[in-house]
């Protein structure tokens, strides 16, 4: 097979910027991993998070300001501001010291949410004890180092509760981008009536996955030349749709059929053993192939690219997933994926998480999904695939599908010319659409303005 076309590599001003900014990087990395070697370090980034509110955050930072801008008495009356602010926070500190309220949380972050697109929570808190609680705050850490990009509004809730009576709080989740973040979970404390401190936790929920779907669009129709075979085994677990295993008459009992099938109805009106006749299995199945060949040091209009190719890919499962196709994804990260969808078989759910956590792959991927996909293409109808470019290997890959007999509709999600012609083969393979990760982005906005 043929390689594909080589690419200009950066040079110049575009080089010392992506140059300097691996280095920031590096160092950022640096200075963070010896900050949380620090046993002190984490344990006064606790304190901060845990035991300080986000108003309490601020009536501490306003103390310190206004105390250095204050040391001068005699010159400034900045000092009365200082002591107006850091009477409360002495007050909260000490209520902060007495025994936290038992209580527990009902509730807490999503597992699942869709990139961009905010997500609201409730969460109740009930008393595990015969009296009121008192002040209460529910509140969220913030993100650990796995779980940057999750954001959490409002970061702190207050409330009480009392026997029979639980406090609700309303959340709202969101994060920027796909992928899986571990992040932590909420708490529970007792708080001071202004809600500067909290007391130890009562409650703490675990650390959590959480999985953000790629943004995706709703299709509402999409062409394509689909044909429909017979399934070897059939699918009888999935037959809720379509062409299933549907009662089609009854026969002579033939020895070696199955007892489930006897019609017995029919058996005592003629005396002889009667068996019930299926239909076989007959239906569209669809495989929806990703390319996700990426270079090592992908460029920011690549890596946009590639973000539209999963939303694309997205886009189509969620119009597969209303119809009555079997549909197969193959993609290629990390790891070859392989997921059959469609008919009962799974939700679109499943397919979202494959591709929630999907990563680019630095070599071609069409050697290892190549195999995986002919031991199916005698069940397959038809090949959907989402490029990111058009070079010979894609070219040949596609070609090589076409003429073992299954139907090719191919979607190329590139900014401007591709690095090779793809009109010219289009007659031979079939339809073949560029879409820009431009178009992709305006798809999205308008989905989320419906």
């Amino acid at each position: 097979m043929a390689t594909a076309a080589p690419r200009a590599g950066r040079s110049g001003p575009a080089a010392v910027v992506a140059a300097v900014g691996w280095v920031g990087d590096g160092l950022a990395a640096l200075w963070r991993w010896s900050l949380d070697s620090s046993h002190l370090y984490r344990r006064l980034r606790r304190l901060w998070r845990e035991r300080f509110t986000a108003r309490g955050r601020f009536v501490f930072l306003l103390c310190v300001v206004v105390g250095f801008a204050g040391v001068d008495t005699r010159q400034a009356l900045v000092y009365q501001l200082f002591a107006l602010a850091v009477g409360p926070l002495l007050v909260a500190g000490v209520l902060a010291l007495r025994r936290p309220p038992r209580v527990r949380l009902v509730g807490g972050l999503p597992r699942r949410l869709t990139a961009g697109r905010p997500l609201a929570a409730s969460v109740d808190v009930e008393t595990e004890g015969p009296w009121e609680s008192g002040n209460l705050v529910v509140s969220w850490t913030g993100p650990s180092h796995t779980g940057r990009g999750v954001t959490v509004e409002p970061i702190d809730s207050f409330l009480d509760c009392a026997p029979g009576r639980p406090g609700h709080a309303q959340i709202r989740v969101a994060a920027a981008r796909r992928g899986r973040y571990v992040v932590p979970g909420l708490g529970a404390s007792g708080t001071d009536p202004l809600g500067l401190l909290a007391t130890r936790r009562s409650f703490r929920q675990p650390s959590q996955a959480l999985l953000v779907y790629p943004r995706f669009f709703t299709l509402d129709d999409l062409r394509l030349p689909v044909g429909r075979r017979y399934q070897p085994g059939g699918i009888p677990l999935a037959a809720s749709l379509g062409d299933s295993n549907e009662f089609v008459g009854t026969r002579e009992y033939r020895e070696g059929d199955p007892l489930r099938k006897i019609h017995w109805r029919s058996w005592a009106r003629r005396g002889l053993p009667v068996v019930k006749e299926y239909q076989e299995e007959y239906f569209s199945r669809i495989a929806l192939v990703f390319d996700t060949f990426l270079p090592r040091r992908p460029r920011a209009v690549e890596r946009r690219g590639f973000e539209a190719g999963v939303s694309l890919v997205a886009s189509i499962a969620d119009l597969f997933s209303r119809s009555e196709q079997i549909v197969d994804l193959f993609a290629a990260g990390p790891d070859i994926y392989q997921l059959s969808a469609g008919r009962s078989l799974a939700y679109l759910a499943n397919v979202l998480d494959v591709l929630a956590c999907l990563e680019p792959c630095h070599e071609p991927p069409f050697d290892e999904v190549g195999p995986v996909l002919h031991e199916n293409l005698a069940q397959l109808t038809t090949v959907v695939a989402v490029v990111l470019d058009w070079d010979e290997q894609r070219e040949a890959f596609l070609l090589g599908l076409r003429e073992l007999g299954v139907a090719v509709r191919t979607f190329i999600v590139h900014p401007g010319p591709t690095g090779r012609r793809w009109d010219r083969v289009a007659p031979a393979l079939g339809e073949i659409t560029l879409v820009s990760p431009d178009e992709v982005e305006r798809r999205l906005v308008v989905g989320e303005q419906r």
